[in-house]
C-alpha cells in the first residue's frame, strides 16, 4: 500500500549503520560514535581507578570493581592458564556492556541530522547508535575471540597437534571430519557475532516502537509515558546478559582448546596426586599403629 507523500514514520531504525560524513574512501557512521563513546567511558573509568583507587574502596570504586571481580572469579576457574587470556575476556565483557547500555541513554537514536533520501522523503539519521546494533562491530569482536581461541589451541597442541584435532581420529576419516571441524570452528565466529547483533538490534527496534506508540497515545493515556521505562529496565538486564554470554562463550572456547591439549597431562597429574595421598595415608596409619 503506497505511503502518503507527506507522511513520516514515527519509527526509524535502519539495519545498516548510517553514514554521518566521509573522509575520502573512509566512511564515519553513527555506530562508530557509539563505539567511541563506549571506549571513552572505559578509558575514564580506568583512569579513575588507577589514579584514585584506595585500599578501602568507596561506593564508586566498589561499583566499578564489582563486575570485574565477579567475572575474574569465573575465568580463574576455567583453566590453569587463565592469567594469559583474562584481560581479553574482561575487555570484551566491559566493551560490550558499556556499548549496550549507551544505547539506552536519552537522545541515542532520537537526535540526529535530517536529510532527503533517494526517494525524495525527509529522513533523520541519528548521531549516535548502539555499537552492538551494527554487525560490523559484533563481527570485529567475534574475530578477536576467534583468533584468541585458535591461538590458544595452537599454543596448547602445537601446530601439528591442532591440525590433527581438525583432521580427527582415526586418520582415514579425515576427508569427512576435516570439513566438518572447519565448519564447526567458523560457526563459532558466526554465532558469536549474529547472536549479539540480533539481540541488541531487536532491543533497539523494541524501544523505538514503544517510544513511537507512547508519543502517539500519551495525550489520551498519560500513564502510557511510563510504559517505555519498563522496557528500558529490561534492556538494561538484556545488555548485561548478552555481554556476559559473549564473554563466557569466548572463555569456554579458549579453555576447551587448552583442555584438549592437556587432557593426558591432567590425567597423569591426578593419578600421581591420588597415589601420593594413598601413600601418605598408609604412612600415617603405620605411625599410629
Amino acid at each position: 500500500m503506497p505511503e502518503e507523500e507527506g507522511g513520516e514514520s514515527l519509527i526509524h531504525v535502519a539495519i545498516d549503520a548510517e553514514e554521518l560524513f566521509a573522509i575520502g574512501p573512509l566512511s564515519f557512521t553513527n555506530s562508530m560514535v557509539g563505539a567511541l563513546l563506549a571506549s571513552t567511558v572505559l578509558l575514564l573509568a580506568a583512569w579513575y581507578i588507577s589514579r584514585r583507587s584506595q585500599l578501602v574502596p568507596g561506593r564508586l570504586q566498589s561499583a566499578l570493581e564489582l563486575p570485574i571481580e565477579l567475572l575474574a572469579g569465573i575465568v580463574s576457574a576455567s583453566s590453569t592458564r587463565w592469567r594469559g587470556y583474562i584481560a581479553v575476556i574482561l575487555a570484551l565483557f566491559l566493551m560490550i556492556l558499556v556499548a549496550n547500555w549507551i544505547g539506552l541513554l536519552p537522545g541515542v537514536g532520537t537526535i540526529g541530522i535530517t536529510h532527503v533520501d533517494e526517494a525524495g522523503h525527509e529522513a533523520m539519521v541519528p548521531l549516535v547508535r548502539p555499537a552492538s546494533a551494527d554487525l560490523n562491530f559484533t563481527l570485529g569482536l567475534a574475530i578477536i575471540a576467534f583468533v584468541m581461541f585458535v591461538y590458544w589451541g595452537i599454543k596448547a597442541h602445537g601446530g601439528w597437534g591442532y591440525l590433527k584435532e581438525l583432521l580427527g581420529q582415526p586418520l582415514y576419516m579425515a576427508p569427512l571430519m576435516f570439513p566438518i571441524n572447519i565448519i564447526s570452528e567458523f560457526s563459532r565466529l558466526i554465532s558469536l557475532s549474529m547472536r549479539l547483533f540480533g539481540n541488541i538490534f531487536a532491543g533497539e527496534v523494541l524501544i523505538a516502537t514503544m517510544l513511537a506508540l507512547t508519543t502517539a497515545v500519551v495525550f489520551v493515556l498519560p500513564l502510557a509515558f511510563f510504559v517505555p521505562a519498563i522496557f528500558v529496565g529490561l534492556e538494561l538486564l538484556f545488555g548485561l546478559v548478552q555481554a556476559l554470554v559473549f564473554a563466557l562463550l569466548a572463555m569456554t572456547y579458549i579453555s576447551v582448546a587448552i583442555a584438549e591439549g592437556q587432557s593426558g597431562g591432567h590425567g597423569d597429574e591426578h593419578g600421581e596426586a591420588d597415589a601420593a595421598s594413598d601413600n601418605d595415608s598408609h604412612a600415617a596409619e603405620a605411625a599410629h599403629a
